[in-house]
């Protein structure tokens, strides 16, 4: 009886655990971040080269998410995006963007 039981809730487990890691859905890398490049741009000008790379960053942060990461890597990811985002931008840009509420949040996250 014990050995039916330990059999049924490792099947309840692991079955728990598969539909789990079938809910994580990807997104398509580049569709996401022209968003964010579109919701960037509604706030601040960007120009050129500028916005080639900032487009690229973007695109890098999605490819990562896509990984299904953990709670902890996805706010070093934020914090890493957020970094380069301030070391790209000028100060009046920067401070364009957290003006606005909630956008410096959409932008790294």
């Amino acid at each position: 009886m014990k050995n039916l039981l330990g059999a049924l809730i490792l099947f309840l487990a692991f079955t728990v655990n598969a539909n789990a890691q079938e809910t994580f859905k990807k997104v398509d890398e580049k569709i996401e971040a022209k968003k964010n490049m579109t919701a960037l741009a509604e706030a601040v000008t960007v120009e050129g080269t500028l916005s080639e790379d900032l487009t690229r960053l973007f695109e890098y942060k999605f490819r990562n998410l896509n990984e299904n990461l953990s709670a902890e890597r996805k706010i070093e990811l934020a914090r890493i995006i957020e970094a380069k985002l301030r070391a790209t931008l000028s100060q009046t840009q920067m401070e364009s963007i957290e003006s606005k509420q909630g956008l410096l949040k959409k932008l790294t996250n």
